[in-house]
C-alpha cells in the first residue's frame, strides 16, 4: 500500500521508479494510469485537461499478421487516442511515418512481428504508444525480458530517443541501474507503508555505472534485509507480483495489447484482481469431490472483465471445474481481444470467451485454429447514449463508440443505422446522414461519453448498467431487443485441445453448463460472488442491474424495449450454439463496415461454417447430462428474428 505519496511528474522529465516486490509499485502504476481511485488527496491526471496516457509493457504484443507500420498505426485508429476526431487515413499514415523516422526505427516498417528481435519488437510497441502523442507515458518494465545486451541497447536507444518526444514518463523498474541510466529522477517504494523517497540521479553517462558507486549507494537506501535482497538480483525478469491486490501481477492486471480490427489501443482500462484459489475453496469448491476422473488435467483461464465471462468466472468460483477433475489456477484477465487471443493462441491459456464474429473472423480470416465449445450467453449489450439523444437519428453527425470491428455491436448497430436511414461511416468526419464509428476499450467508453467525446457507444455488460448508475447517460435500445436472443461471446480453446483432449474438453464443457444453469437459477447471487469475488471490478449495482431475472417496465416506455412480447431478459445464459444464427451472422458480417478487408470473406461458405467451427456434438452430450435443452427452455430449432 501507499501513504503520504507527493508526486508530480513534468512535461519532459523521466521518473524511474524502484523498490522491492510488495512495495506498491503495481498500486502506483494503476492510480497514475486511472485503474483505481486514490483512497485520500487529489489525482490530476493528463486527460482531466484533455491530454491521454499510454502504456508500454514487458511483452510488445504485436499482431503477427501486420507489418510493424499497420501494429504502429493501430495507435492512431481509435478514438480515444487523441483529443480529436479520428483522423483521416492520409494524415495517420504520416504520422507513423514520422514517428517511425523519429524514432529510427524507419527501415523495419516493412517487417512482421516474426522478422524483429526482441529489442526491435519492444521499440515497435513504443513507437505504438507514443505516435498519438500522449501527454504521459508509462513503462512497465518494457526491456524486463530481454537478455542484458540486448536490454543495454534497449535503453540506449529509449534514452536517446525520449528527448526528442518531450513526454512525462514514468518507469517502473527492478533494475537499479536502468532506473539510474535511464531516470531524471530515480523514487523509491520501500517494503512498509510510507511517501515516495526521491533522489536525482548522478548517472550522465553509462560509464558512470562501471565501478558500481551509484548502484550501491541507491541499494544502500533499502535498508531491510528483506528489500535489498529482493534488489540485489535486478537485471532478471521479475516474476513475483506485488501482493496488492492479492491473486493479481501487474502483467495480469495491465496485459494490454492492439490490433486494427479487433479492440482499441488506449491505456486507460478496467484492469482488476481476480479472485484466488483460496476464494473458490471459500466459496464452496472442494478440489477432491465430485465424480472427478482420476486422470486430472489443468486448463487456464483467460477473460476480459465483463458479464460475458459470467460463466466461465463462477465455474472456478464454484469449483465446477474441480469437481469434474480440471485443476484451474486463477483466471488471467486481460484488459483487450488482442492479447487475450495472443495468450491462446501461444499457449499461455486454455479457454476463453471471445466475441462470435471475432471467433469467425480468427479461423478464416487470420487463420488461428479455434473452435466453439459453447455459446457463453444471451443478449447482454446495449446502446448508451447521451441523456439529449432521443432517437437513432439524433445520432446523426456524431462519433460513436463500438468495441471492434469483429462484434456482434458492429453487426447490431449498423443494422439499426441503415434501418434509421442513417450510413455508418470510418475516416470520415460524420455528416447530416452518417454516423462517425470508432473503436474504444470498453472501459474507456463511460468516460467518452461523460466528456462527450462520443454521442454513445454499444458494448457488453456491465459497461451500459454502469452509464446509468453514475447518470452518465441512458440505455436506447437493448441488443437483445433488436437480434432475439443472439450471442455475443462464445466459449473458445484451441483446436488442438479438441482434437488431442477432448474428455477434457468435454468435461470443461459441463461445468460451463453447469454454471450457467446455477445463474439462471440464482442471478443476484451471482452477481455478488463476481463482484465480491474480485472478478469484476465495476459496482455492484451495475452487475445487478446486468442479471436482474425483471426489467424495469420504464425501459419499454422509454423505447429501449419495443418488444416485450419477447420476453428477453437484459442477458441471460444457455449453452447451445444455434446452427442458423452462425449462418445468418456470417451473412451479416458480409455487409458490415470495418476498417479492414473483407476479401477472406469470400472464401467462405456460408452453410459450412458452424459444422466447421462449433464442437455441437460435444456440446450436446454435456447439455443432455443437465437434463437436455428444455432445462435451458429451448428447442434445437429456431428462426432467427431481427427486427431493429
Amino acid at each position: 500500500m501507499l501513504a503520504d505519496v507527493d508526486l508530480r511528474i513534468e512535461p519532459g522529465e523521466l521518473l524511474a521508479i524502484v523498490g522491492p516486490s510488495g512495495a506498491g509499485k503495481s498500486t502506483l502504476l494503476r492510480v497514475l494510469a486511472g485503474l483505481r481511485q486514490a483512497d485520500s488527496g487529489q489525482v490530476v491526471r493528463p486527460e482531466s485537461d484533455g491530454g491521454s496516457t499510454r502504456m508500454v509493457f514487458q511483452a510488445p504484443h504485436l499482431l503477427p499478421w501486420r507489418s510493424v507500420f499497420a501494429n504502429v498505426r493501430i495507435g492512431l485508429e481509435y478514438r480515444a487516442n487523441d483529443g480529436h476526431r479520428r483522423r483521416g487515413r492520409a494524415d495517420a499514415n504520416a504520422r507513423v511515418a514520422t514517428a517511425l523516422a523519429e524514432l529510427g526505427i524507419a527501415d523495419l516498417a516493412d517487417r512482421r512481428p516474426a522478422q524483429l528481435s526482441g529489442g526491435q519488437a519492444q521499440r515497435v510497441a513504443v513507437a505504438r504508444a507514443v505516435v498519438a502523442n500522449p501527454s504521459l507515458l508509462l513503462l512497465d518494465e518494457p526491456f524486463g525480458a530481454l537478455d542484458p545486451l540486448t536490454r543495454a541497447d534497449a535503453q540506449d536507444w529509449l534514452r536517446g530517443v525520449r528527448e526528442r518526444l518531450g513526454l512525462a514518463t514514468v518507469l517502473i523498474t527492478h533494475d537499479l541501474e536502468e532506473a539510474l541510466y535511464l531516470g531524471d529522477r530515480v523514487g523509491l517504494l520501500h517494503g512498509t507503508p510510507g511517501p515516495l523517497e526521491f533522489l536525482s540521479s548522478p548517472v550522465h553517462e553509462r560509464t558512470d555505472l562501471a565501478d558500481g558507486t551509484a548502484r550501491a549507494a541507491l541499494l544502500a537506501r533499502f535498508t531491510s534485509s528483506g528489500e535489498s535482497t529482493d534488489l540485489s538480483a535486478d537485471g532478471e525478469p521479475i516474476l513475483v507480483a506485488d501482493p496488492e491486490p492479492a491473486g493479481a501481477s501487474r502483467r495480469q492486471l495491465f496485459t494490454v495489447g492492439s490490433a486494427a480490427t479487433l479492440l482499441a489501443l488506449p491505456a486507460v482500462a478496467a484492469g482488476i484482481a481476480h479472485a484466488t484459489d483460496q476464494a473458490s475453496t471459500e466459496a464452496g469448491a472442494d478440489p477432491g469431490a465430485g465424480t472427478a476422473p482420476a486422470d486430472r488435467a489443468t486448463l487456464r483461464i483467460g477473460y476480459l472483465p465483463i458479464t460475458d465471462a459470467s460463466p466461465l468466472l463462477l465455474a472456478h468460483a464454484n469449483g465446477d471445474f474441480a469437481d469434474r477433475g480440471i485443476d484451474v489456477p486463477e483466471p488471467t484477465l486481460f484488459r483487450g481481444w488482442a492479447p487475450l487471443v495472443e495468450a491462446l493462441q501461444g499457449g499461455q491459456v486454455d479457454i476463453v470467451h471471445l466475441l462470435m464474429p471475432l471467433a469467425i473472423q480468427l479461423r478464416y480470416g487470420a487463420g488461428v485454429p479455434v473452435k466453439v465449445l459453447a455459446w457463453n450467453h444471451t443478449n447482454g449489450s446495449a446502446l448508451a447514449v447521451a441523456h439529449e439523444v432521443s432517437e437513432l437519428a439524433d445520432l446523426a453527425g456524431t462519433t460513436f463508440a463500438v468495441p471492434g470491428w469483429y462484434s456482434v455491436h458492429n453487426v447490431v448497430f449498423q443494422k439499426m443505422l441503415r434501418d434509421a436511414g442513417l450510413e455508418p461511416v470510418i475516416d470520415t468526419e460524420p455528416g447530416p446522414g452518417t454516423v462517425q464509428l470508432v473503436v474504444l476499450a470498453p472501459a474507456d467508453m463511460p468516460t467518452a461519453l461523460e466528456s462527450g467525446t462520443v454521442s454513445g457507444y454499444i458494448v457488453a455488460e456491465p459497461f451500459c448498467a454502469v452509464a446509468e448508475v453514475q447518470g452518465i447517460g441512458k440505455i436506447l435500445r437493448f441488443t437483445g431487443d433488436v437480434w432475439k436472443d443472439h450471442a455475443c461471446c462464445v466459449t473458445v480453446v484451441h483446436e488442438r485441445l479438441v482434437s488431442e483432449r477432448p474428455d477434457v474438453a468435454a468435461r470443461a464443457l459441463e461445468a460451463i453448463v453447469a454454471a450457467q444453469l446455477r445463474i439462471r437459477e440464482d442471478r443476484h447471487g451471482a452477481a455478488v460472488a463476481l463482484s465480491e469475488g474480485g472478478y469484476l471490478p465495476q459496482p455492484l449495482p451495475a452487475i445487478e442491474l446486468t442479471l436482474t431475472e425483471d426489467q424495469d417496465p420504464a425501459y419499454v416506455s422509454s423505447g429501449a424495449v419495443q418488444h416485450p412480447e419477447w420476453g428477453s431478459h437484459r442477458i441471460d445464459f444457455q449453452p447451445y450454439p444455434f446452427p442458423g444464427y452462425t449462418a445468418e451472422l456470417v451473412d451479416a458480417m458480409r455487409e458490415t463496415t470495418v476498417d479492414d478487408s473483407l476479401e477472406w470473406l469470400d472464401a467462405v461458405e456460408t452453410a459450412s461454417v458452424h459444422e466447421d467451427l462449433v464442437t455441437t456434438e460435444l456440446n450436446l452430450a454435456a447439455i443432455e447430462a443437465v437434463g437436455g435443452l428444455t432445462v435451458f427452455g429451448v428447442g434445437p430449432d429456431r428462426v432467427e428474428v431481427i427486427e431493429p
